[in-house]
């Protein structure tokens, strides 16, 4: 228990120190959050109906900021072939770092997900919900990037690929929780139904993406 508290207290820290730490897709979704209303005009029934899709992608896609870093800085300084000789297994290790990753980098996003609901024009219940939404769905997230991350460790300028392979993977969440804000929003009594739908998803994440994770790993450690 202590060498896994070891390395998640480890993990967190890089993951809040390296690549601006959650700053980095704080910034991304705040920008995108701003630029969109210029795109779409500033037509306050458009811009409310448009909130929680809007809301739930621009946190889809900061998910994804820090993806490349999960495994590729581990596996190119040697880290990750010590962690394998080590007692914590790959397995352990890969939930580890979706943990670290979600409450060192990921944690502002229901935060800002509420304000920008709000500023959006959403009442308080349905912002409420669609924050509480990106926070049952924030689990499933970090894992499934970090799925494409060890799928694209070693390979140079993975973004792209890790994109690629995580936001198929990412859109039932993204409509359970844009789907929680708007049910919400519109009163049909469904907000329940998405939120539950999104918790299963990050648990289903929980039990399947490790082992993914540490088959793809040491699939690169070959």
């Amino acid at each position: 228990m202590s060498a896994l508290l070891a390395v998640f207290v480890r993990e967190w820290r890089l993951a809040a120190a390296g690549g601006g730490g959650a700053a980095g897709p704080a910034a991304f979704m705040l920008a995108a959050l701003a630029l969109v209303p210029l795109a779409i005009g500033p037509d306050a029934e458009i811009l409310r109906a448009a909130a929680p899709g809007v809301i739930a992608f621009a946190a889809l896609l900061a998910s994804l900021q820090g993806a490349e870093r999960l495994f590729g800085d581990d596996l190119s300084d040697g880290t990750l072939e010590l962690y394998a000789l080590s007692p914590v297994s790959l397995t352990a290790l890969s939930a580890i770092k979706a943990a670290a990753y979600v409450s060192a980098v990921l944690w502002p996003a229901p935060l800002i997900g509420f304000v920008a609901a709000m500023a959006y024009g959403m009442d308080g219940p349905s912002a409420a919900a669609l924050s509480i939404g990106l926070v049952l769905a924030l689990p499933g997230l970090a894992l499934v990037s970090g799925f494409a991350g060890a799928l694209a460790a070693g390979v140079k300028r993975s973004g792209l690929l890790i994109a690629l392979i995580a936001a198929p993977l990412q859109v039932p969440l993204l409509v359970f929780v844009a789907g929680a804000g708007r049910t919400a929003l519109e009163g049909t009594g469904l907000a329940g139904a998405n939120l539950m739908l999104a918790g299963a998803f990050s648990l289903a994440a929980l039990a399947l993406a490790p082992f993914g994770m540490a088959a793809a790993l040491r699939g690169r450690l070959e």
